[in-house]
């Protein structure tokens, strides 16, 4: 039997398919979890995760230590994660461990945004202009050319820390505040359109399956500071749908991606044109997982981990429902408060739901998203177009935000 090590963070529900069943006891492995000790109790029941060892993730030497004197007590095939922190850790751990996969180097261009971009622009792919925020001066002259910028952490995650800028006192002020950590951001030119999000399971260098979705205009990842929702679906258009499939395609090749899933996010500019934003080597987040795994039955937590295993085999093959479409939505707000009445799973009985986190509840705090996927609640339902889909989440949000009342402070 094989042995893995997973680097965890985070929700244990990650790890329970849309039929609430652990992933890890359907892998035919031995589970060794590295956790911490915020999160160590939420993982103790999860069904498959044979091994729990509590580790201190910000010291990394201490970390490495630990991880070697396991080696030689469990002797490891494989490390890996579903967490984007951890993308580049887990490669210097097999590194360090002689173990097959992904290795720093290619690891950094997951993580690291300027690198990233300049791997797919060698390779031809439209990329947004970008600069380090070091070169101020080159910074200001991307200002005057676009008009407005994106600043962004070189190796951020979850929306934090993105800032727009339009006018140069705004960049002058911003850089006063970060003047120390210049290097750790980047700037790049705006880019006007819709966003979507492409999910690859690449296997052998081919994707075998990839799922391209919308985020609703002015509802996906970065708008969490303002209270909207995150809502997605999966794209119905036909010709859409192939290029945004093409487009993941070239990314993965470029970065030279054997092995792994992919999410990727990038603009459709009015003019129709594909431009690449960022990809990440872990599923997506925020029930994108899920979403995908209703459309097409293959949970993508699951094919990461069966593919570290080296075990392919056990991914299933995908399939998609005829008149079924799959979309989301994140319930976010930008208020704290205790929360006085919410509502109840019961309260969304529909059949076409096929998922139901409600994560407030009365007498509890609940605070402002600070992060994109920061959900009071989270839904994953079926439609049968996208007329359909658009009924059912406004349809959700409603009686969810009807039951919600809060004691804001």
């Amino acid at each position: 039997m094989k042995t893995l090590l997973i680097l965890v963070r985070g929700d244990a529900r990650t790890f329970y398919d849309l039929q609430q069943k652990s992933i890890l006891s359907q892998l035919p492995c031995r589970c060794v979890l590295l956790v911490d000790r915020d999160n160590r109790a939420q993982f103790e029941s999860l069904p498959g995760a044979e091994i729990l060892e509590t580790v201190r993730w910000k010291d990394d030497e201490q970390l490495k230590q630990q991880v070697l004197q396991l080696h030689q007590q469990y002797q490891f095939d494989g490390v890996t994660t579903l967490d984007e922190s951890n993308v580049e850790l887990a490669a210097e751990l097999r590194q360090l461990l002689g173990l097959a996969g992904m290795q720093p180097e290619q690891a950094s261009w997951f993580r690291n945004k300027v690198r990233m971009k300049q791997q797919l622009m060698a390779a031809g792919i439209r990329v947004p202009q970008f600069v380090s925020c070091s070169e101020t001066q080159t910074v200001r002259r991307l200002l005057q050319h676009y008009g407005r910028l994106v600043i962004k952490p070189v190796d951020g995650l979850g929306s934090k820390q993105v800032v727009f800028i339009t006018r140069e006192d705004e960049l002058a002020l911003w850089e006063q505040q970060h003047m120390s950590e210049l290097e750790e951001f980047e700037a790049e030119e705006f880019i006007e359109g819709d966003l979507y999000h492409v999910n690859a399971l690449v296997i052998d260098g081919i994707a075998q399956l990839t799922a391209a979705a919308a985020y609703l205009p002015g509802m996906s990842n970065i708008e969490f500071s303002s209270g909207a929702p995150f809502v997605s679906v999966i794209v119905e258009n036909e010709e859409l749908k192939q290029r945004l499939i093409a487009h993941s395609n070239e990314v993965n090749q470029a970065l030279q991606l054997q092995q792994g899933v992919t999410h990727l996010e990038c603009f459709v500019t009015p003019k129709g044109e594909i431009v690449f934003v960022e990809v990440g080597l872990r599923p997506g987040g925020g029930g994108i997982v899920w979403m995908i795994e209703s459309q097409f039955g293959i949970n993508y937590n699951f094919a990461a981990l069966a593919l570290a295993a080296e075990q392919p085999e056990l991914i299933p093959t995908p399939s998609s429902k005829p008149q079924h479409l799959a979309g989301l939505i994140g319930i976010r707000s930008h208020l704290s408060g205790f929360v006085v009445s919410s509502a109840a799973p019961q309260d969304f009985a529909k059949s076409n739901i096929q998922l139901r986190q409600i994560d407030v509840s009365a007498g509890k705090f609940s605070a402002a998203a600070a992060h994109c996927t920061d959900f009071q609640g989270l839904f994953i339902f079926d439609s049968v177009d996208g007329d359909d889909f658009d009924q059912n989440w406004r349809e959700i949000y409603h009686t969810f935000n009807q039951k919600l009342q809060l004691n804001c402070i």
